[in-house]
């Protein structure tokens, strides 16, 4: 028969099938789901303490209130991110939270001093352990200070779990959430928060203020001794020092330029005086002396000097006159030269003198004069930053109060108990999944068909009966029941399977005991009697001989194993049941090897022999996976009918089993024993028929 394609590798996931996987397991969900349900408002109403939110908001001053036009001490704050996010931390900083905590006295408040809580079951255990251990009670002064310091850190730190600060979106106003277990002790939280914020900024402002008029004194002390020594140096440097000034200084520099040109034009007559000298001297004869002399008297002397004597005696005394009056000029000129030279001499350091008096007066005068502006500079700021106390301006305003609270904010008792719930949804639906991750079984004849690639020939469900032999009776008493019509189908496929050679050598056989084979088989052969067909049951299974339980006891008393080994012919071997109008070979007990007797030849010429005297020959042979004898007999059939039991079977089981076979065997699988309402449960229509038509015939099918 042609095969099914296996979609094994098929990686889609069916959502109808997922959706069956959950209503099978509908009931561990609704448990779980209920379960945790129940937890979550156990929880919710039990077990968690009421927590209430209150609301103060904060917000920076872009433009802040001028009262005088003085520049302050320290800047008013700007609106960027860096800034923003600093004031932040400066709301949940320790010395802030520290002053909240002194003004609402919560150092005794036992919500955030866990220490004067009632001590749990736990606690108590712990006490009376340590109870026992030779521990000192007594703490030292620096160990009991060190102690509260601890606890006061702890209190500070509840405290800053129970509030939050955060920015209003696109504002620069911060909204402070405090949270407590009572509604008026949140709103003051929230409120004390944000006044402690804003007086910080006013002390801050106060403190960088009395700071700066603390240095600003001292400083203005220091400038104003500073001042009075230098305005003193000037007035002591003008009483031991002689009046001068700058236009003094500039006619004593009028007089040596005047002095300094008289030295030279001195020296150039005293220059000329010595020359003149000079060439007197040097003159021999009356002319070269006259020509010196430049004198008309001399020269007219000169000529007549040679030959006169009178006249050379006039000329000697009258240019003995003019040598002399030329050594006078000379040193006049030298002694009035030297005098103007000493007189410069003593004009130059007179002038020195002053211009270092003078340049000491002008440095005194302006260190007393930057002393006098730094002085008074520093006494107006003074004044000014005096002037700023008491109206210092926080940087920052309350914008709203905080409201008390009406209704917990936490817990929020409907998300508790609708999130635990989900979680048990979803645990339960995990497990459902785990389990039929686990359960690798066969539920439905598609996914028989489509795991093994071969047609599922019939379906049968499970016949309610106590013992094997009325499942016979069950059968034959109800022949319009659902198990009758299933095995009137399952025979109907197998004669269809092949119209023009209808198999007549049929096996039924199974992956492991237990799957109903042997039933299968003997309701089958039943069947086919009530067709009128001449039928022939033989029993495989040597080894767990069943068939006694469903007909009753071997009427002949021989069997398989006398057919196959001694010269017993095949109707003195078979037992004919009048009763039920069939024939059975029924098994015998054999030391020798089933497998073996099963494969000699002497089987195939039985199976021959039975082939020609009977319609119907249907060999009910052991599980494949437990010995081979399935395996030999298949080769002398004309069909296998393969038998899985409904969700019990593993899958693996079936591919191991159908694995030893040839395909072309294979006449068809048997679902046997479904249950229908598992079938049901597990999201199928099971009405005994096929396909979408099997809800529509629970009409056609009655248990008499």
């Amino acid at each position: 028969m042609n095969q099914i394609q296996n979609p094994h590798d098929d990686d889609e996931i069916d959502l109808g099938k997922l959706f069956q996987v959950f209503w099978r397991g509908k009931f561990i969900i609704a448990f779980f789901t209920a379960i945790f349900a129940g937890f979550g408002v156990y929880y919710a109403i039990m077990l968690t303490t009421p927590i209430y939110s209150a609301n103060s908001v904060v917000m920076l001053n872009s433009q802040s209130e001028q009262i005088v036009d003085l520049p302050s001490v320290l800047s008013q704050l700007t609106n960027d991110e860096t800034v923003v996010q600093t004031e932040i931390e400066v709301m949940r900083s320790r010395i802030l939270v520290g002053k909240v905590v002194d003004e609402l006295d919560l150092m005794s408040d036992p919500e955030f001093n866990t220490t004067l809580q009632e001590p749990d079951l736990a606690d108590r255990i712990k006490d009376a352990l340590t109870s026992f251990l030779p521990v000192g009670n007594n703490l030292g002064a620096d160990e009991e200070i060190l102690s509260q310091s601890l606890l006061r850190d702890q209190v500070i730190d509840h405290v800053l779990e129970s509030y939050s600060v955060l920015v209003v979106p696109n504002t620069t106003a911060f909204r402070i959430t405090a949270r407590t277990e009572e509604p008026e002790k949140s709103a003051r939280l929230a409120d004390v928060v944000a006044e402690q914020y804003v007086q910080s900024q006013i002390d801050v402002k106060r403190d960088a203020t009395m700071q700066a008029i603390d240095w600003l004194s001292d400083q203005v002390s220091e400038l104003r001794l500073s001042l009075q020594k230098s305005e003193n140096a000037v007035k002591e440097f003008k009483t031991n020092t002689p009046m001068i000034s700058p236009d003094v200084l500039s006619g004593l520099e009028r007089q040596l330029r005047s002095l300094r040109d008289r030295i030279e034009s001195t020296e150039r007559d005293a220059e000329d005086a010595s020359q003149f000298l000079a060439q007197v001297s040097s003159a021999e004869t009356y002319a070269e002396k006259a020509a010196i002399a430049d004198n008309s008297l001399l020269s007219s002397l000169a000529a007549r000097a040679e030959t006169d004597p009178d006249a050379a005696r006039r000329f000697d005394a009258q240019f003995n006159s003019l040598v002399e009056r030329a050594n006078r000029a000379v040193s006049e000129a030298d002694s009035q030269l030297n005098t103007l030279r000493t007189s410069e001499n003593v004009l130059e350091e007179r002038i020195q003198t002053e211009s270092e008096a003078f340049v000491e007066l002008e440095q005194l005068t302006r260190e007393a004069e930057a002393n006098r502006t730094l002085y008074e500079y520093f006494l107006a700021r003074l004044k000014e930053t005096s002037a700023q106390q008491g109206i210092q301006q926080s940087d920052s305003r309350i914008l709203s109060y905080a409201v008390v609270p009406l209704e917990p904010s936490q817990p929020n008792k409907k998300l508790i108990v609708l999130m635990s719930t989900f979680l048990g949804l979803v645990l339960g639906s995990g497990i459902v999944l785990l389990l039929e991750l686990r359960k690798r079984t066969f539920r439905s004849s598609q996914e028989l068909e489509q795991f093994s690639g071969f047609r599922v020939t019939g379906q049968v469900p499970l016949i309610a009966s106590r013992n094997r032999q009325g499942v016979l009776s069950y059968v034959l008493e109800n022949p319009t029941s659902p198990v009758t019509e299933a095995i009137r189908n399952l025979r109907t496929s197998v004669l269809l399977a092949n119209i023009d050679h209808p198999p007549k050598l049929i096996m039924t056989t199974s992956s492991i005991p237990g799957e109903g084979k042997t039933t299968v088989a003997a309701s089958l052969a039943m069947n086919f009697v009530g067709m009128g067909k001449r039928v022939l049951l033989i029993e495989g299974d040597l080894r767990r001989r069943s068939l006694e339980q469903y007909f009753g006891k071997n009427t002949t008393g021989t069997g398989l194993i006398s057919a196959l080994t001694t010269d017993t012919t095949l109707q003195e071997a078979v037992s004919h049941l009048t009763d039920y109008g069939i024939d059975i070979l029924f098994g015998e007990k054999t030391e020798a090897n089933a497998a073996d007797i099963l494969s000699s030849g002497s089987m195939q010429r039985l199976l021959a022999e039975a082939r020609e005297a009977y319609d119907i020959v249907i060999i009910d042979t052991p599980p494949v996976l437990i010995v081979p004898d399935a395996r030999v007999v298949s080769q002398f059939v004309d069909a296998v009918l393969f038998v899985v039991k409904w969700d019990s079977t593993h899958h693996q089981q079936v591919e191991e089993a159908l694995g030893l076979f040839s395909p072309d065997v294979i006449g068809g699988l048997v679902l046997n024993q479904i249950d229908p309402k598992g079938f049901k449960r597990y999201g199928y229509s099971y009405g005994y028929g096929y396909g979408y038509a099997a809800n529509y015939g629970n009409d056609y099918y009655k248990d008499e």
